[in-house]
């Protein structure tokens, strides 16, 4: 394994990425609920047009933020059954796999995520970036958008 890369606790890396998730559904209820509220106390004035269209835009934005909700929700039960992923020899969901200068936590769909002083990108399995390297073993190689990475470790 290249020196450029230390290992890191995948059982931190899982934590960090639920807590995440759920910082994002929290933050995501909260908006919901400040545009549910303010579509509620749109006061409606001489003109009818400014108050529909107020009160529209709030509507829009509660149910744009529970959209995402909803999003994070499912990525969230995604992550929830990966937390024991057995380490294999193969990457599959839930590996965390390192590369030549690159490490890629194959679960859910977080990007770049820092932690232990380490960039880890957090990619979904439906990916191709993953779709790239699922079923792959340690020794060999896979190439994405022309850049080929050489599967150092998996955890």
């Amino acid at each position: 394994m290249p020196d450029n890369i230390v290992l890191i606790n995948k059982t931190k890396l899982f934590t960090h990425c639920k807590n995440i998730l759920l910082q994002h559904i929290a933050d995501g209820e909260k908006a919901m609920q400040e545009a549910q509220e303010a579509a509620n106390s749109e006061e409606k004035s001489s003109m009818g047009d400014k108050y529909e269209t107020g009160r529209a835009m709030s509507q829009l934005a509660r149910d744009m933020n529970a959209s995402q909700v909803v999003k994070n929700k499912e990525e969230l039960t995604s992550l929830l059954k990966l937390e024991n992923t057995p380490v294999g020899k193969q990457v599959i969901m839930g590996s965390l796999v390192y590369c030549d200068t690159k490490l890629f936590y194959v679960s859910v769909a977080l990007g770049q995520v820092s932690i232990e002083e380490q960039t880890v990108t957090v990619i979904s399995g439906k990916a191709p970036l993953a779709k790239a390297m699922l079923g792959k073993q340690i020794g060999e190689s896979f190439t994405f958008n022309n850049n080929t990475f050489s599967i150092h470790h998996i955890a």
